[in-house]
């Protein structure tokens, strides 16, 4: 009894401490799903073809954080498929992009951000509940763009679109708990989507592409104020087979692999 007395006496005494202090910031919880896809843009295998050209793409993907965005020992993977459409001829560099996918995982909560005022409800609530939570998210997307071989060899490119996702978890849950409780800002709700864009620099290897491609790409997921925009480097490899893997990082997967394979028609 003296210990949940003194439990609630201190939340009610940090709240007080917030409410009468300006520098008291509550700590921002973010959807899982809220994230760049972990899906690569797969590109021309040949800088000169100008065919028009439809490609799918099957991928799996895991990710790992260690500490971010006020959670830490991130573990994700999942999968995704898509479907690229490439016109012909003149406008061979424009394509549209469609992509479904899905992931799920586990994670801990933490105070971590810079801002965040830790000793706050957000504090006790760390020190004296459950911090490990699972999650999961299914996410789609629809892009447009144009993708360019100067000189054969060189890849250029831009891409945006609208990106959904839906979950429905231990997380989004708890997320949703303390955000009624005012002990954070859940900043995503589990089912969303914002706009998306991408830019990506790479290289056709060997003459018409004979040894493959190297592609790095930057993502950005549009959603919220630009403090709380999620960003994702994609390195990948794609051999003349159609095989590919690489490396990605981001704001809240930190570190991350994907493999795939590509199959054009």
């Amino acid at each position: 009894m003296k210990t949940s007395i003194g439990f609630i006496t201190s939340i009610a005494v940090a709240t007080l401490v917030c409410t009468m202090m300006t520098g008291c910031n509550r700590a921002k919880l973010y959807s899982t799903g809220a994230t760049v896809m972990p899906i690569a843009m797969d590109h021309r295998a040949n800088g000169t073809d100008d065919q028009s050209k439809v490609t799918l793409s099957a991928s799996i993907n895991g990710a790992l954080s260690t500490e971010t965005k006020n959670t830490q020992d991130l573990k994700s993977a999942g999968g995704n498929i898509s479907a690229t459409y490439r016109f012909g001829g003149t406008l061979s560099p424009l394509f549209i992009n469609g992509a479904v996918g899905g992931f799920g995982g586990s994670l801990t909560l933490d105070c971590n951000e810079d801002d965040t005022d830790c000793s706050s409800k957000y504090g006790y609530f760390l020190a004296f509940k459950e911090r490990d939570y699972s999650f999961w998210n299914i996410q789609e997307r629809v892009m447009v763009g144009a993708d360019f071989n100067p000189g054969s060899y060189l890849i250029l490119g831009l891409g945006a679109g609208i990106q959904f996702y839906q979950g429905a978890s231990d997380y989004d849950d708890i997320r949703e708990t303390l955000g009624d409780g005012f002990i954070i800002e859940n900043q995503d709700e589990s089912c969303d989507f914002a706009f998306t864009s991408a830019v990506w620099i790479g290289s056709h290897l060997g003459g018409k592409g004979q040894y493959g491609n190297l592609v790095a790409e930057f993502g950005i997921l549009h959603k919220g104020s630009p403090d709380d925009w999620d960003t994702n480097i994609k390195l990948t490899y794609t051999h003349p087979t159609g095989f590919y893997g690489g490396f990605m990082g981001g704001t809240l997967m930190e570190y991350g692999l994907l493999l795939g394979k590509n199959f054009v028609f």
